[in-house]
């Protein structure tokens, strides 16, 4: 194992997907599976033990479900990035709520999950597996309402990303990104792209790291 591999530390109740994503993980030169476990207080001592670049996280576990345990593994050790990996695609909204930077469904292909464990360890966003099929909103308290790919691309944005990359990154296209973008300024009264990001840094829509 290299310094420079990508540590990965599994959490799933079903050994038989833990060891899949391990041979399949490590087929990969930059990447080293350092440890699996079944249930959230396995993964704390672990997480705690061996400082995993990132943690593939089940949702459906028993005592403890992977929303919350990845809520309190943020608690616990926030430089620790967390992607969601389960068959259900509707803790999209809680898991990145929870700290989560990505949603990918079980069926993802190989070399996408790959992809996306690079793009966290790089510090890049990635697309979450299925965001087309979400159609719920979240609102804050007092603002307005956005939907799932809004967000989406609204944290690009924060990031930096261009409307290329954004439509890249999303699979839509340029003109899509760009009515959207507009339709998220109207949303938060914002002229630009920076005023945008302001505004939802300032509701606690988006957070900038």
């Amino acid at each position: 194992m290299s310094s420079k591999d990508i540590r990965i530390l599994l959490v799933d109740d079903h050994e038989i997907v833990r060891n899949g994503l391990r041979r399949m993980l490590e087929l990969e030169e930059d990447i080293k599976v350092v440890g699996d476990c079944a249930d959230a207080d396995e993964a704390f001592f672990q997480v705690e033990m061996l400082s995993p670049d990132i943690v593939l996280m089940d949702i459906k576990m028993p005592e403890r479900d992977g929303v919350e345990t990845t809520r309190l593994l943020k608690e616990k050790q926030p430089a620790c990035e967390i992607i969601m990996l389960t068959m259900y695609d509707e803790y999209l909204t809680q898991a990145i709520e929870a700290g989560a930077v990505g949603y990918l469904l079980k069926d993802v292909k190989r070399d996408d999950l790959v992809r996306a464990i690079r793009a966290v360890y790089h510090g890049r966003l990635f697309p979450n597996q299925g965001l087309s099929k979400f159609t719920s909103s979240i609102k804050d308290g007092d603002g307005p309402y956005l939907s799932e790919r809004e967000l989406a691309i609204l944290r690009l944005i924060a990031n930096g990303a261009t409307t290329k990359e954004i439509g890249t990154q999303l699979f839509l296209s340029e003109a899509t990104i760009k009515r959207d973008v507009q339709r998220i300024f109207d949303k938060l009264g914002a002229r630009n792209r920076s005023e945008a990001v302001a505004e939802a840094c300032k509701r606690k829509i988006v957070h900038v790291h």
